[in-house]
């Protein structure tokens, strides 16, 4: 690749100096699998495998398959170790940055649900022994903030991803979708959200997008996608109860004017509106 430092080895095996791990110019790209290597620019990664330095910049910016992130893209094609090259150093910053925020976030929920004596991690032979950061990006979904960017919790990999004709525009971590319902004591530490279906307090955080009260998230028609399909209209409308309950007319059990049932609302600071209470 012109500009390159150190310049890509020979294809055609005029050296026998540098080991090619058995590709030369009549290889075709383990990416493209359309041109053989020497058809165009090409890099040779840190682990000594070689693409069109095009199929990698766009295998890069691709990053990951569907709403929650994972960092699987960033492996080689072939050997799966991590893309390394000085010439996709302008890409790969900003995704060593965003793992590395990944990665520390999920330590910290680890931490804060008490799971790092896990037996999962404790036990020798099981699959994360020894590997709590391994455990809890298993265990944890995270997601890239569609307004600041930043990665934020969004719920356990064992509910899932979010559906399958997702809106980008919805995944908004809590900072930017409290509203400026930011805390002037706790900032937006403990901000709390009110059920999307119901008029309860919602407890769970599912698909980056979907806040539940525990009643909501039990039903499968939540969960499963289906009501995230149906017309606002077509939900039950304040005051209403957990599983699609309409409640009889009244006040709303949350005492608050609010967003329609089927949007996201920002209840404010939890912790400073608990101690109102008392």
């Amino acid at each position: 690749m012109l500009g390159e430092e150190p310049c890509l080895p020979c294809l055609h095996g005029c050296s026998g100096e540098v080991d090619l791990l058995g590709q030369d110019t009549d290889d075709y790209c383990a990416i493209c699998y359309c041109e053989p290597l020497g058809q165009a620019p090409s890099l040779r990664l840190e682990c000594g495998h070689i693409f069109h330095a095009s199929c990698l910049t766009r295998q890069l910016e691709a990053k990951w398959n569907g709403p929650a992130i994972s960092f699987s893209f960033r492996g080689c094609p072939q050997c799966k170790r991590k893309i390394e090259h000085p010439a996709l150093e302008e890409l790969l910053a900003p995704l060593g940055a965003l793992e590395v925020a990944v990665r520390s976030k999920a330590l910290q929920r680890l931490a804060a649900e008490n799971l790092t004596d896990s037996p999962d991690i404790t036990t020798p032979g099981k699959r994360f022994y020894q590997d709590p950061e391994g455990f809890a990006l298993e265990r944890f979904n995270y997601y890239q903030c569609y307004s600041c960017s930043q990665p934020y919790f969004g719920g356990l990999h064992a509910c899932g991803g979010a559906p399958e004709s997702f809106d980008p525009s919805e995944l908004i971590c809590g900072a930017c979708a409290g509203g400026g319902k930011e805390c002037n004591k706790h900032d937006t530490e403990y901000l709390e959200f009110k059920c999307r279906f119901c008029c309860s307090v919602a407890i769970w955080f599912c698909f980056g997008t979907t806040h539940f009260c525990e009643g909501c998230h039990n039903d499968y028609r939540l969960t499963s996608g289906d009501a995230h399909e149906s017309r606002k209209d077509e939900l039950p409308s304040c005051p209403a109860g957990p599983a699609l309950t309409q409640l009889p007319p009244g006040p709303c059990p949350l005492g608050m004017q609010h967003a329609p049932t089927g949007e996201e609302f920002c209840l404010g600071c939890g912790l400073c509106r608990n101690k109102q209470t008392f």
